[in-house]
């Protein structure tokens, strides 16, 4: 059982007691991991109360909740009101350095840096402390770097985890180890065998009560240029012979700096851009909470963008994400050139589909494995950085992604509508099928 101290700011927020909590007590109760917790939050709360608010969280997102393995899991949480903006309230901290410190950061990243003076004042930055950061990381290139250089004044880079959630789930990881274990699908896992690709992220919920983070944000700052750019490059790496986080960490990074740059045409041909509107009784996007009535922000992208690489040159990679769609779905479909299609259906169930001419599909029900955020704090306690992006990953995509943010500031795209509960706008649609092609929908449907 791994032991650590984990310093989690931000403990009374909606991420800590809807993620970080209950993948810690998971991994606690599977004796994976045997954490000292010092829950850290500007709330003037004693440790009773705290654990109170936490345990009544719990009950809600913690499924067959065990009274009495919560309880002991408990015993090593201590809660500390502290304000990160006055330093002399880290001093709680200063003393509870041990071997193995993890430093979650729950909190805004406007937050970071000042966060980081002060953990460093308290000697909170030695060799052995490392620290996860939650996104956003950033806004646009130049803001991801001027964050970076300022955490990079306390820690050095093998001692920072930046956690992409996505990247923490069995079946992203599983793309790896698919075709180095499947070699007759290392064989299709390329442009002579593939015609195109389809990456699908669809979300039924609106924005929720995230509408005040959201508006700033949007779908392709959200979801695109992280998540979507992190499947992107798992799934166009060639198949490593030493897969180890050096390795996979420099193939992923070829892969986004060959990402064709897009132009003003391709702006316009190749890049769609949308935001729900209301429909059956469902709030259109500027009726949410905290939404200006005349944002012009995103809640849907579909493109076509190329990897410039000896393995897909000529092959189009189609990306979709949307919020407020007819079903939830993460969905990846390499489709065959003269038919077929190989399908990885993500969520909301772990599949694999094989689609040939002339043979009944092929499926596979595929474990799911242990939660994400349970599996990427295991490995941020244990030093492996294999699962978590490098600076440098973060600013090739963020250089790739800028240019459109650009056009769309400059009103060079238009912003089309769709109704909530659809799957986008029809332009979508005819990206696509413009070319003779069409988006992957289910044998069954959506669900």
């Amino acid at each position: 059982m791994l032991e650590c101290h984990l310093i989690l700011l931000g403990a009374t927020g909606d991420l800590a007691m809807r993620k970080i909590f209950p993948a810690l007590y998971l991994a606690h109760q599977s004796k994976l991991l045997a954490p000292i917790i010092s829950a850290v939050a500007r709330s003037k709360l004693d440790n009773e109360t705290f654990q109170d608010n936490l345990t009544k969280k719990a009950q809600e997102y913690i499924p067959n909740l065990d009274p009495q393995s919560w309880g002991l899991f408990c015993q090593n949480i201590r809660y500390l009101s502290i304000d990160l903006t006055q330093p002399d309230d880290f001093k709680q901290l200063q003393h509870r350095t041990l071997p193995n410190t993890l430093i979650y950061f729950s909190i805004a990243p406007e937050f970071f840096a000042m966060a980081c003076a002060h953990l460093a004042q308290v000697g909170l930055n030695a060799p052995g402390v490392k620290i996860v950061l939650e996104k956003p990381l950033g806004s646009d290139l130049q803001s991801c770097k001027d964050i970076y250089a300022q955490i990079s004044k306390y820690y050095q880079e093998d001692q920072i985890y930046r956690i992409d959630h996505y990247l923490g789930k069995q079946s992203v990881q599983n793309l790896l180890e698919l075709r180095a274990k499947n070699p007759i699908l290392g064989a299709l896992w390329n442009k002579e065998q593939v015609d195109h690709v389809q990456i699908s992220v669809l979300e039924t919920l609106g924005v929720e009560n995230r509408g005040g983070f959201y508006d700033t944000a949007g779908a392709l700052r959200d979801m695109l240029q992280n998540h979507m750019l992190q499947m992107l490059s798992l799934i166009a790496v060639p198949t490593l012979k030493n897969p180890n986080a050096q390795a996979l960490r420099d193939a992923k990074l070829s892969v986004l700096k060959s990402l064709k740059p897009l132009d003003f045409q391709a702006f316009v041909k190749q890049v769609v851009r949308a935001q729900y509107g209301s429909s059956d009784g469902l709030k259109g996007y500027t009726q949410e909470s905290n939404i200006p009535a005349q944002s012009q922000t995103e809640t849907f992208v579909a493109l076509k963008l190329e990897v410039q690489s000896s393995m897909w040159a000529g092959v189009p990679f189609y990306l979709r994400t949307g919020k407020r769609m007819g079903s939830s779905l993460v969905q990846i479909v390499l489709a065959f050139k003269g038919g077929g299609a190989l399908i990885l259906n993500l969520q909301p169930q772990y599949t694999l589909e094989l689609n040939l001419k002339g043979v009944p599909p092929l499926q596979a029900h595929l474990d799911q494995g242990m939660d994400a955020y349970e599996k990427l704090i295991l490995e941020a306690v244990r030093g492996n950085p294999a699962l978590f992006s490098h600076q440098d990953e973060l600013e090739a995509a963020w250089a790739w992604v800028d240019p459109i943010l650009k056009a769309w500031e400059q009103n060079q795209v238009p912003l089309f509508t769709y109704p909530a509960g659809s799957f986008g706008p029809k332009v979508a649609f005819d990206l696509l099928e413009s070319e003779g092609r069409s988006w992957h929908t289910p044998k069954d449907g959506y669900v």
